[in-house]
């Protein structure tokens, strides 16, 4: 019989990531499956903040993998939208990803957040999944460098 038991993200008090263990094992047996194929698994995390006067306007959290950059949140301060922050975040998202040798850029986003806005940049919708939040679509956009 196998066990399965929930771990979560929050760690107890002087404790580290209860998940980051567990990320690093399952990276190693993803990446040692990938090996034989050509394909390098190596995720890498990273974020981006942007600041005005030193206060916090935005920020882009993402990861490298396999060539390939993943933004996972852009958030930008709601006084700050409209100001040229995401894009900012976006272009130094870009940069990044071309020093890394990356092939291109993928995120998702929902139909009520920004989905008119990725296109401006490059971006081309490639799959939709509908009622995710239920009642709304999420999208799923990439831009090939």
């Amino acid at each position: 019989m196998v066990d399965v038991s929930l771990v979560e993200g929050v760690p107890a008090e002087g404790a580290g990531d209860p998940l980051d263990s567990l990320r690093q094992q399952a990276a190693g047996w993803l990446g040692d499956h990938a090996a034989p194929h050509g394909v390098v698994w190596n995720p890498s995390d990273f974020a981006l903040r942007a600041t005005r006067d030193g206060a916090l306007t935005g920020t882009l959290i993402g990861s490298i993998n396999i060539r390939w950059l993943h933004i996972g949140m852009l958030a930008i301060r709601p006084t700050e939208r409209r100001s040229g922050v995401g894009g900012a975040l976006l272009a130094k998202a870009e940069e990044l990803a071309r020093e890394r040798d990356c092939v291109g850029i993928w995120l998702d986003t929902f139909d009520f957040q920004a989905p008119d806005y990725y296109p401006r940049f490059g971006y081309v919708e490639y799959g939709r999944i509908a009622d995710m939040p239920p009642g709304h679509t999420r999208l799923f956009f990439a831009k090939r460098l």
